[in-house]
């Protein structure tokens, strides 16, 4: 009976063993807020992939989303309180809109007497039902036929076509997948392109008074903590790759510790008119001269020279008109490698500020990547070279057991936290560079220091490879080039801008200066004020703001503070850094446009 037991205790137990559990912390672990090490600092940047950070360390830091959406969409993380607006209604609610088929409507309606005649259903139908349609707008018209008398009048009125064009514009669409969609839903197709045009300009009418008043909300924020001479941080962004785009803007946002970054000024450049290419395709001669004079008025034309001189024109325009529109100065410049557009400011002719200058300061982000592309650079310029190693001649630099791309990776990540943690002093931020080189040659006493300094040679590279790439060190380590990062701000807020801007207006269809126009002002006002700041548009629209555009406006502000919310823990930091190892051997992308390379 005993051994019948055990037989059957044996066969129930497991068969393969448990999952081991992984610390993750405890209250202890949380009681102290830390400075985050290098590893972390670099991970947060769009391009770093370093080292796995430490476990169990958070920052005491909002989200730029939740200091400026924070206390619209009542949302307190530190309780983890949400406040409910969604409200219970009881009954039919009258607010909004809805679908409907259309033969429900005229179903119910033959079901009613005449208020007048008191003509009934159960002699036929009682109503004769008429409906005008304008767009995708209907107006039903009932009259009795026993008296003729017009019992009501249904009507949408004509505002739901112009809000239908509003929210296509909203969602980066065009009046063709409009159509489409109206199609699939067995509805009718949207009004003619001459009123659809009526309504692109009221359109952009009424995004671009909001967007400017967010705008100047913005600086004066800005000068209240900063005064009148400020930092900004200046970029341009095109519709296509390369320099044959048609369409451009530049943008620039405020930089301050003290306030979260937003947009204080933008200006949308073109080189082409639709207008004119029709005037030039139809008519020659004396015709063609009169034509393009009398459209001249009308010409969305605003710029004229190539794609990559729209950045610079754009921002010549917007550092002049700085002290007209908000009495403000632009004296720091935070710009990517790419000088051209900060010497075309600084040289312009007339100066731009009388009686003070511009100074340059560099894109941490920007200055991170060149570490990266200077050593892929070396990399392949080593290629053909033999060099001796031990006891055999080894061909290059690059490859396993010497310079592989993750180790790339990893060194990039560590000299963007080396700038990152020591912002303010120089002679500190040069001693965390180079002791990033001496930990790769395998001499510990310069980096013991730091957390990602273990001590042991598992990463340390060949003699060779390193007096290969100390002139990299070197030149990326230059008072010139560290002295313009001492702020450690980046362009990180810009590149989000434009993805708002370009997610309005994809670039994949061409579109015209009034069309970009509306996706910059409808971006601006979402990135400063949230999606919550559209509400005025309708307003200014002359349209009924009703409670679920209110509460739907609020959940996607709702749903971006949590997001961003969560990009800021360190957890998230380790997957992404770790993700980025993972993946640091595959290319990165095309040649069109490399990060870092100038």
């Amino acid at each position: 009976m005993e051994d019948a037991k055990a037989v059957t205790s044996r066969s129930r137990a497991r068969k393969t063993r448990p999952r081991k559990r992984k610390f993750h912390g405890n209250r202890f672990t949380q009681l102290k807020a830390q400075k985050v090490n290098e590893d972390v600092d670099a991970s947060t940047s769009r391009s770093s992939g370093i080292v796995e950070p430490e476990v169990g360390v958070e920052l005491e830091v909002k989200s730029a989303s939740f200091l400026k959406l924070g206390e619209n969409v009542g949302l307190d993380l530190d309780s983890g309180d949400e406040r409910e607006t969604r409200s219970t209604s009881q009954g039919v609610d009258s607010e909004g809109y809805r679908l409907f088929q259309k033969l429900q409507i005229v179903s119910c309606l033959q079901n009613l007497a005449c208020p007048v005649c008191l003509l009934t259903p159960d002699k036929g139908d009682p109503f004769h039902i008429e409906e005008k349609l304008v767009g995708i707008s209907s107006t039903i018209i009932v009259r009795c036929k026993g008296c003729g008398e017009k019992v009501t009048e249904l009507s949408q009125t004509e505002n739901v076509n112009l809000r239908f064009q509003a929210a296509l514009y909203g969602i980066g669409c065009h009046m063709t997948k409009g159509r489409r969609l109206l199609a699939a839903l067995d509805m009718p197709p949207p009004v003619t392109v001459t009123r659809s045009s009526i309504f692109r300009d009221r359109i952009r009418l009424a995004t671009e008074t909001i967007a400017k008043e967010s705008m100047e909300r913005a600086a004066d924020e800005l000068r209240k903590v900063e005064g009148d001479n400020v930092t900004v941080s200046c970029d341009g962004s095109w519709q296509r790759r390369g320099f044959s785009s048609k369409n451009g803007l530049a943008t620039c946002l405020t930089v301050s510790k003290k306030v979260p970054a937003k947009v204080i000024d933008t200006e949308v450049l073109t080189n082409y008119c639709d207008g004119c290419s029709k005037i030039k395709a139809r008519k020659t001669g004396k015709d063609l001269e009169n034509g393009m004079e009398n459209h001249a008025k009308d010409c969305r034309k605003n710029y004229s020279g190539s794609a990559g001189g729209m950045e610079p024109a754009g921002m010549v325009k917007i550092f002049r008109r700085s002290e007209e529109l908000y009495g403000m100065r632009y004296t720091g410049y935070l710009g990517d490698g790419d000088s051209k557009s900060f010497r075309t400011v600084a040289e312009a002719d007339p100066p731009v500020y009388k009686d003070v200058g511009i100074q340059k300061l560099e894109c941490c982000g920007h200055v991170q990547k060149r570490m990266g592309k200077r050593l892929l650079d070396k990399i392949n310029q080593c290629k053909g070279k033999v060099y001796q190693h031990g006891n055999k001649k080894v061909k290059g630099i690059g490859g396993a057991g010497k310079l592989t791309k993750a180790a790339v990776k990893r060194i990039q990540g560590h000299y963007g936290g080396a700038i990152r943690n020591n912002i303010g002093s120089l002679d500190k931020m040069k001693t965390a560079i180079w002791a990033i080189w001496h930990h790769r040659n395998g001499d510990h006493d310069k980096c013991s220091g730091f957390s990602w300094c273990d001590k042991s040679d598992k990463n340390k590279l060949p003699s060779f490879v390193m007096e290969e790439i100390k002139s990299v060190f070197e030149d990326l380590s230059a008072d010139t080039l560290l002295g313009k990062c001492l702020h450690g701000g980046t362009q990180n807020a810009n590149e989000s801008y434009h993805h708002l801007v370009w997610d309005r207006c994809p670039k994949a269809v061409f579109v015209g200066r009034d069309r970009l126009e509306i996706a910059v002002f409808d971006a601006t006002i979402v990135y400063n004020e949230g999606g919550s700041g559209r509400l005025d548009v309708f307003r200014k629209l002359g349209l009924s703001v009703g409670r679920f555009q209110k509460q739907g406006f609020r959940d996607l502000d709702l749903r971006r503070v949590k997001s961003a919310e969560n990009q800021k823990k360190t957890v998230t930091k380790q997957k992404r850094a770790r993700k980025t190892i993972r993946n640091a051997e595959e290319d990165f992308g095309d040649d069109d446009y490399e990060a870092g390379a100038f």
